[in-house]
């Protein structure tokens, strides 16, 4: 797919929000289902590696891992109207899908040790990273889906690689494990994930 060029950022449109607000709102529905639906699982699995589980805890990574909303931001000022915005929406909402069956079929508890109470400011923070996330929806990880999806397509829109944007999913796929939110697996499904999710969808409708 040939790249369009990237004009200077501009105010997104209403409208462009809008298609934002509705793709997350479907992605959060099917998150928050998929994650009830595990509760009441016969039978939950566990899919990691016996190291893991000496991955030390870094609460402070939680700020990083929180991040991920503000992705979006250079992601509207590159994509400011719903035209170029709905591949993006459509592709969420599939990755969405995607992750809510795999969630679905195979609910899995963490393998991570228990730990003593975190205090102080990165306590704070990474309490609230716990309570946004649910039960038993680790693999694939969406943090590393929509992070990773955000980068790739915004280095297609700039026509060359967006490092920046690179390294902010790299570093929030890394802020999953620190903050004993995802194994190394869940973290690879994410990846695969948002590379088919971005081939077979975004690119698809983006032409």
């Amino acid at each position: 797919m040939a790249a369009a060029p990237l004009s200077r950022a501009v105010k997104p449109e209403p409208a462009a929000l809008g298609l934002v607000a509705l793709a997350l709102a479907v992605y959060w529905a099917l998150y928050a289902l998929s994650a009830r639906l595990g509760d009441f699982a016969a039978t939950r699995y566990h899919f990691y590696f016996e190291w893991e589980r000496n991955i030390p805890l870094v609460p402070a990574a939680a700020l990083v891992y929180l991040s991920i909303t503000f992705m979006l931001i250079p992601l509207l000022q590159a994509l400011p109207t719903a035209r170029q915005l709905w591949p993006v929406a459509v592709t969420l909402i599939f990755q969405g899908l995607v992750a809510s069956l795999c969630f679905w079929l195979v609910p899995l508890e963490d393998g991570f040790p228990s730990h003593p109470p975190v205090t102080g400011w990165d306590g704070r923070i990474w309490e609230l990273s716990n309570q946004l996330a649910l039960r038993h929806n680790y693999f694939p990880s969406l943090h590393v889906t929509l992070a990773t999806s955000a980068a790739l397509v915004l280095s297609r829109r700039r026509g060359r690689v967006d490092w920046p944007m690179v390294l902010w999913a790299a570093a929030i796929a890394l802020s999953t494990l620190f903050v004993h939110q995802h194994h190394v697996a869940d973290v690879l499904g994410g990846l695969v994930l948002a590379l088919a999710g971005v081939h077979l969808v975004y690119d698809r409708l983006a032409k």
